[in-house]
């Protein structure tokens, strides 16, 4: 007997969307077999021929336990990614309180995984300009992948040097874990953004003006640069433009191991947004221009970039505010995982053509693969996780900051109407989320695997 059914399912497979049902036990995908026949279970849900996705997997979250829960905590983000169809998260290493730069504050950050969180959960840990020899113990502890900035960060995460990243991609190569890394240049970031306070500039085009596309591809030549000499593997993450994305696949055709991810912000939003927006789509790197959102969709269903992230990055309303007109003080950072997959869905799928099976590998697979989560993650195949998205890709409606389940609700996607919505989600066979009702079921804390 199976523990639970799932009927009459378009399964989007690695081998194509499939009409099913999914059958679960042990919280496996057991068995996929063609609809219409009497299986025995403990629950069986009809679905009604709606689509069933694999678990969507968001490689860039920051949900700021422990530390500073007045922003966000790993209850309430986890809760927001499971009612976006997020069955796995992937949670960064900044924007708390400690960050994740040693190993007793990675044992601190597993407890409140273990504590609160409804959905799965891996662990990024970072690389700073003074902690690569604890690298090799962080990695042996759980921490699947290390994030670096090429930039400021705040005092609590320090920027990395050329020389760091070079010895702390040495250690990654030679022990296989994955370093990621926020690209954009220290010097000419933090040289336009002086000069710009000090003339008393501090507007919103001041701010992009500080950070300008050049200095996002300066960042990403050094990286490749010193990950083709250590022969690490590295991540570019939420990379803007599609000169970025160009700049990866370039070094991927010399063997350089290198992968990329974008937000759904950036295919989205443009600079004219955020002047009118302001402080609520403040980020970096920033939105940029239209001609650039046109070039990254172009990336993007080329197969150029590798996956998709919410970079869900929460603050405090007050965080979000202009005092006197300056936009220096405005928190950077965007609220987005729980409307990370329908919006890509609406946005790719049924406005740019983007295929079903495509949305699933840059949601899902490809982080899976990644991040060191396959085969447990990442499909809808025999002997994978039972996580699923029960999706309707026909209901319409409209983002609203009360239906959010974050801790702060706000988010620079209120009030866009959408078509595609999330109906329940599962994880590991388990219902989380069901139109609209959170289910308090316990993640599991993930390891990733390693050759070496």
């Amino acid at each position: 007997m199976f523990d639970l059914v799932l009927k009459n399912c378009m399964a989007v497979t690695p081998y194509g969307v499939v009409t099913s049902d999914v059958c679960v036990k042990d919280e496996k995908i057991a068995d996929i077999i063609p609809c219409g026949r009497y299986l025995p279970a403990v629950s069986v849900v009809d679905i009604g021929r709606k689509y069933l996705f694999p678990g969507v997997i968001d490689p860039h979250v920051h949900f700021n336990d422990p530390g500073l829960p007045e922003r966000e905590d790993l209850r309430t983000g986890t809760m927001a990614a499971a009612a976006g169809g997020v069955t796995t998260v992937i949670d960064m290493p900044l924007s708390g309180n400690p960050t994740i730069i040693s190993l007793s504050a990675l044992e601190q950050k597993k407890m409140s995984v273990i504590e609160k969180a409804v959905v799965d959960c891996a662990l990024w840990g970072g690389l700073v300009n003074d902690n690569t020899e604890y690298l090799v113990d962080m990695a042996g502890s759980g921490a699947c992948a290390f994030k670096a900035f090429t930039c400021y960060a705040g005092e609590d995460f320090p920027y990395v040097t050329r020389d760091v990243l070079l010895k702390g991609m040495m250690e990654a190569a030679a022990h296989d874990f994955l370093i990621g890394v926020h690209c954009e240049d220290e010097k000419i970031v933090s040289v336009r953004e002086s000069e710009a306070k000090s003339s008393g500039r501090k507007g919103v085009r001041d701010f992009l003006k500080a950070h300008p596309p050049f200095s996002e591809e300066k960042a990403v030549e050094m990286v490749l640069e010193v990950a083709e000499i250590s022969g690490a593997r590295v991540h570019i993450c939420h990379a803007s433009i599609p000169s970025v994305v160009e700049k990866v696949v370039a070094a991927r055709s010399r063997g350089v191991k290198a992968t990329v991810e974008t937000c759904p912000h950036y295919l989205i939003f443009t600079e004219d947004d955020l002047e009118r927006m302001q402080g609520i789509l403040k980020c970096t790197p920033p939105v940029r221009k239209q001609k650039d959102v046109d070039g990254m969709w172009n990336m993007l269903l080329s197969g150029k970039i590798d996956m998709l992230g919410s970079d869900h990055s929460p603050s405090t309303r007050s965080q979000k505010k202009q005092l006197r007109g300056n936009f220096w003080d405005i928190w950077g950072g965007i609220n987005g995982v729980q409307t990370f997959f329908p919006l890509l869905f609406y946005y790719g799928v049924i406005k740019r053509g983007l295929g079903v099976e495509d949305l699933a590998r840059l949601t899902s697979t490809k982080a899976a693969e990644i991040f060191g989560l396959w085969p447990e993650k990442g499909a809808i195949s025999v002997g994978c996780d039972a996580d699923f998205v029960v999706f309707d890709p026909t209901e319409k409606w409209f983002v609203s900051q009360e239906n959010l389940f974050y801790k702060n609700k706000h988010t620079p996607y209120h009030g866009m109407a959408v078509t595609g919505k999330v109906v329940m989600t599962f994880v590991r066979g388990k219902c989380v989320f069901d139109r609209g009702v959170i289910n308090l079921i316990h993640g599991r804390l993930l390891h990733a695997r390693r050759t070496n």
